[in-house]
């Protein structure tokens, strides 16, 4: 491609029709256009050989057979995905689970915040073997104590 700005703008064009020019589906005037401009520009050209290997492969790799199973595979999930009508627009019903979900989640952070304020505050006006009498009589404690072994 040239460094000057208008041949650019051009290669950038014809970059784009390669592929259909290959394919043949240009019209003859453009066509015409694009082979001169292949004729004069060397990175224009490699991009057009570079876009004819790779045409070139997936030939060689061809087309996979279909076999009648694939087929009445794919035919049945596109009659089925017709059958489900896509819903659309404002719907009440989710609205109100949303609403709901999101009241019951204020309600658990209220009634929590207001359970462990009142388990701090009952906390604080225990002994020291108060807490050490509640933490022991916890049978888990036991257990693991029977486990571990008592100290």
């Amino acid at each position: 491609m040239s460094n000057d700005s208008s041949t650019s703008m051009k290669c950038n064009e014809i970059l784009r029709l390669l592929p259909p020019y290959l394919d043949g589906e240009v019209p003859g005037r453009v066509r015409d256009g694009i082979a001169a401009h292949l004729s004069s520009c060397p990175a224009c050209r490699s991009e057009m050989e570079a876009l004819k290997a790779d045409v070139g492969l997936l030939e060689l790799a061809g087309t996979p057979e279909v076999t009648p199973f694939l087929a009445a595979r794919v035919m049945a999930d596109i009659r089925q995905r017709q059958a489900i009508p896509v819903r659309r627009g404002f719907r009440p019903g989710w609205v109100l689970s949303m609403a709901a979900g999101v009241i019951l989640v204020a309600l658990s952070l209220g009634v929590g915040t207001l359970v462990g304020s009142g388990l701090a505050q009952g906390s604080t006006s225990t002994t020291g073997d108060d807490i050490f009498a509640t933490a022991t009589a916890d049978p888990s404690l036991e257990t693991y104590q029977s486990i571990m072994g008592s100290e």
